[in-house]
């Protein structure tokens, strides 16, 4: 996205969804030099302790695209699989410089730049995807806390099962651990029988059940590529578009369909069958030229650079963090939208973010006891408090992402979580402290402290899901330490609900800016005033803008939102 449209997008609140996963794929070669030893293996039921990170250069490109694990460039970064356009019909590519055009079991062609390709599917059959219903997911630290749980659905007559996704590595004496352990309902079922079982345990339990899919078989078939004279070949599911001159030096290859037709990309295209034996666009580009277009699509250009700077090493960490644990029904590691971070590849990229880019290349955060990844999550505006991990996300507290108050002149932490309650809430949402994030005149400023007006009928109509009837009426039941809701009571003619879940809860009422709000009585409805934009945990964006601008390094604006973890360099 240009810079000029980055500041609708930033702090693009990262919500951590369950996602799929299919069987992980293992390649066996190791590059030299790269990994190092880890300590032994955990306990049962761990796969292999250590993984080997894909061999990239001499790899099929089906093995780089499903087998959703750590791989090298040529460059001797992490090469990442990202979707660029995805569910198409067919997929119209036009090179702005050389490229080799590889169709996997045919010909290898070299075309000059302005060249038009269009690749159509042929004979395609979809995946065969297992699902399931999700009862529980935990990272593989946290996974004795899966007892308990295992234990009441099993109380309940439902058979379960565990399977792990993610992985292990080790880096320049750093451990990435993506690792997470999930609870399943047992039993092969399809689609539509799973969802039904899911809603049922979800009306049963109060809480919300996902839907776990496992790739059993991949889609398969065959590609037609041709040119503006003509049929240039088939491929056996898999077509590479690779620039000729070294990566990062040319303009990138447009890519022509999709919701964002015209945006170009570096890196090394692969168009490929997905899930459902549809077109998609993947770009397999190093970590640092991902960032090129990454980091201003959710900072501003404009911004001082000590923030961009801080910005990229949370940006690099939160992707290494996600891999192995996203999208694992495609055939790509993350996506380009906010769900994973938003990426617009050629056309965002600006000198000033790519200068950031270097500067921090290779930096990534770690918590200094454990040398394990900090997943470098971040939100636009804080409203003044961060909050913790595990009140937004399920799994256990983490040193480095607690939150706590984020102003000016080192003032006072409200005492004993104080903001949990109401009244302490009020206060701080009335007469602000001088946050960091507040800065009249900026984009972010309209969000720092909010209200929202909802009508009783409209109120009704975005609960009338929940069953509740008429007449809803709310009340925040539980809030974490930054006096975010993270438990929301629902009540009508009809009954009451508790709604768990900060995401869930913002959702529900409309797609609040956050869930740090009180509810007051309005003519007609309710009104809703609160502070913040995004879930809070991590980096504050406009924080760290404020911090920039009144002197801060990025290493110190990391360590005020990542406490007890540093910057390291890795490669």
């Amino acid at each position: 996205m240009a810079a000029g449209l980055a500041l609708a997008v930033l702090g693009s609140a990262r919500a951590i969804e369950p996602p799929a996963a299919p069987a992980p794929v293992r390649p066996a070669s190791l590059p030299p030099g790269i990994l190092d030893h880890l300590p032994p293996p955990l306990p049962p039921p761990a796969p292999p302790p250590l993984s080997a990170p894909a061999a990239t250069a001499a790899a099929d490109p089906l093995e780089l695209l499903w087998g959703h694990r750590l791989a090298f460039g040529p460059g001797g970064q992490p090469l990442i699989t990202i979707l660029v356009a995805g569910g198409l019909e067919e997929a119209s590519l036009r090179p702005l410089e050389p490229v080799r055009v590889r169709l996997r079991g045919g010909p290898e062609l070299e075309l000059p730049a302005g060249a038009r390709l269009v690749v159509r599917a042929r004979d395609a059959t979809p995946a065969r995807i297992a699902h399931a219903p999700l009862l529980a997911e935990v990272a593989w630290a946290d996974r004795g806390a899966l007892d308990e749980v295992r234990r009441a659905w099993e109380g309940r007559g439902i058979r379960v099962r565990t399977r792990m996704i993610g992985d292990v590595y080790g880096i320049a004496g750093k451990v990435i651990d993506t690792r997470r352990l999930r609870l399943l309902a047992a039993g092969d079922r399809g689609e539509a029988e799973a969802a039904a079982l899911a809603g049922e345990l979800a009306r049963r339990t109060g809480d919300p059940v996902a839907l776990d899919a496992e790739v059993v078989a991949r889609p398969a078939g065959r590609l037609r590529v041709e040119g503006e004279e003509g049929a240039l070949g088939d491929a056996d599911e898999v077509v590479e578009i690779e620039p000729l001159a070294p990566a990062g030096g040319g303009d990138g290859i447009a890519v022509e369909a999709g919701e964002r037709p015209g945006r170009r990309y570096r890196g090394r295209l692969l168009v490929t069958l997905d899930a459902a034996g549809r077109i998609a666009v993947v770009d397999a580009i190093e970590l640092e030229e991902l960032l090129r277009g990454l980091v201003p699509s959710e900072m501003p250009a404009g911004s001082p650079m000590e923030a961009l700077e801080a910005q990229a090493v949370t940006a690099r960490s939160n992707v290494l963090a996600q891999l192995g644990t996203r999208h694992l029904d495609g055939p790509y590691l993350l996506c380009s939208e906010v769900h994973c971070q938003a990426y617009a590849g050629v056309g965002a990229e600006t000198a000033r973010t790519d200068r950031a880019v270097r500067r921090t290349a290779g930096e990534a955060l770690f918590g200094r006891a454990d040398r394990t990844l900090v997943d470098g999550v971040y939100s636009a505006t804080c409203g003044g408090h961060g909050e913790s991990n595990d009140a937004v996300w399920p799994g256990r507290p983490d040193p480095s992402l607690r939150g706590h108050l984020d102003v000016r002149g080192g003032a006072a932490e409200p005492p004993d979580g104080a903001l949990r309650g109401e009244r302490a809430l009020r206060a701080f949402l009335v007469d602000p402290p001088d946050a960091w994030c507040r800065r009249p005149g900026s984009p972010g400023a309209n969000r720092f402290r909010w209200e929202r007006r909802l009508g009783q009928a409209e109120l009704d109509r975005l609960v009338a899901g929940l069953g509740v009837g008429a007449g809803a009426r709310l009340e925040v039941v539980e809030r974490g330490i930054s006096g975010r809701a993270i438990q929301l009571r629902v009540a009508g003619a009809g009954g009451a609900v508790v709604i768990p879940g900060e995401l869930r809860i913002r959702r529900l009422l409309g797609n609040l800016p956050s869930s740090m709000f009180v509810v007051d009585p309005a003519p007609g409805g309710v009104l809703l005033r609160g502070g913040g934009w995004g879930h809070g945990v991590g980096m504050c964006q406009w924080g760290a803008v404020g911090r920039a601008g009144a002197g801060q390094g990025y290493r110190e604006i990391l360590r005020a939102y990542f406490s007890g973890a540093e910057v390291a360099r890795i490669y």
